[in-house]
């Protein structure tokens, strides 16, 4: 009798375990090798390339989504990181009342409103383009090699460039 209540208590463990994990899957690593916001221009002159700021927020859904999809992935990661200088850039407004003033400027430079927001510049600091939301991982990656290949026909990347 006590093998059969020890089977059945392990059967609900493992039952409720299961429905955990379904509901809370763990986190993949990020494998984008993102780039500080002021040490980015520099980089991106030295490397000719475009700097990617990635505007998301730890409660937004779609940038949770974009992270599983993009920077979790192995390929498209490198891709990434290929084409521009990555830089994260976090509200925490909704967390900690307040953004450090790295984050308050850049949003605003960039009139961010709506997360996520990707804005693609040069390393001027111009603006080349710019997307809101989350389109999906192959859309997001021909938007973003398309703002790449605009910014090095202008002239300003100083680095030679060939598409992945």
């Amino acid at each position: 009798m006590l093998l059969w209540v020890a089977a059945a208590v392990l059967l609900v463990a493992r039952v409720a375990t299961g429905l955990y994990e379904e509901r809370h899957p763990p986190r993949l690593p990020d494998l984008v090798s993102w780039v500080p916001a002021a040490n980015a221009p520099a980089r991106a002159q030295l490397e000719g390339k475009p700097i990617l700021y990635d505007f998301s927020a730890e409660w937004c859904g779609p940038c949770q989504q974009m992270q599983d999809e993009v920077f979790t992935d192995e390929n498209m990661a490198a891709t990434v990181s290929r084409l521009a200088v990555p830089v994260r850039v976090v509200d925490r407004r909704r967390e900690d009342g307040h953004n450090p003033a790295i984050v308050d400027s850049l949003q605003r430079v960039h009139d961010v409103r709506a997360f996520p927001t990707l804005v693609v510049v040069g390393p001027d600091g111009k603006a080349i383009d710019r997307m809101e939301g989350f389109p999906g991982a192959r859309p997001l990656l021909g938007w973003l090699t398309r703002a790449s290949v605009k910014q090095h026909l202008s002239g300003k990347g100083g680095a030679s460039f060939s598409l992945p």
